[in-house]
């Protein structure tokens, strides 16, 4: 029986494509920047590695990156209204790899009260793929994997860590990772869904 339902944050439930284009055209400004049609589809062969596109594209054609700019960050169209929905049902928790200050973005984004635990990165000091994080959202939530569901969008950092200690998995194909390869990872995700308010027919 599955009690608990773990998200990942971005581009799963916050929209990153805005932040996704900034930092493409501030790469493309350089002197020495590949047309766009080229950075693209060598972000989207790194994607299909399951590799960093912005960062390791930037690296390869010589390129200087950018800090990530969280303004830019929204949610996902009808994100509340899942979120209500599944909170009636489960217990609802956050993995994710976050800067500083990540229960204060939920609160600005209005969501922050359906979460029962939030479990960021750089407040606790272990990020994804390291297991001891996804052990740790389970010690917190007083529950076995096999009650458990890790919602992400990244095949390495979510669904392949969290498959390998027990728990259910869906993966989110949106943003720059959707073009992940399932052939990459020893632990498939159990369903696949390209919005994450299709993971409503799942659970």
């Amino acid at each position: 029986m599955i009690k608990w339902i773990f998200f990942d944050l971005g581009s799963t439930l916050i929209d990153e494509s805005e932040c996704a284009e900034y930092r493409i055209q501030a790469l493309l400004k350089q002197s020495n920047a590949p047309d766009r049609e080229t950075l693209e589809h060598r972000m989207v062969e790194l994607a299909a590695q399951n590799r960093l596109p912005y960062k390791d594209a930037a690296k390869e054609f010589g390129l200087q990156t950018i800090k990530w700019p969280k303004h830019l960050e929204k949610l996902y169209k009808d994100v509340p209204k899942l979120l209500e929905k599944l909170r009636n049902k489960y217990h609802l928790g956050i993995i994710a790899n976050q800067s500083m200050g990540t229960e204060q973005r939920l609160l600005e984004y209005g969501i922050h009260q359906y979460f029962d635990i939030i479990i960021s990165s750089s407040e606790v000091g272990i990020s994804k793929p390291d297991l001891e994080i996804f052990k740790m959202a389970l010690e917190k939530s007083k529950c076995v994997p096999a009650e458990t569901y890790m919602v992400g969008d990244r095949l390495d950092n979510d669904i392949e860590p969290a498959a390998l200690i027990g728990m259910h998995t869906i993966w989110v194909r949106q943003g720059q990772f959707a073009h992940g390869n399932l052939s990459l990872i020893q632990h498939q995700p159990e369903y696949i869904v390209d919005r994450i308010t299709d993971i409503i027919d799942y659970l």
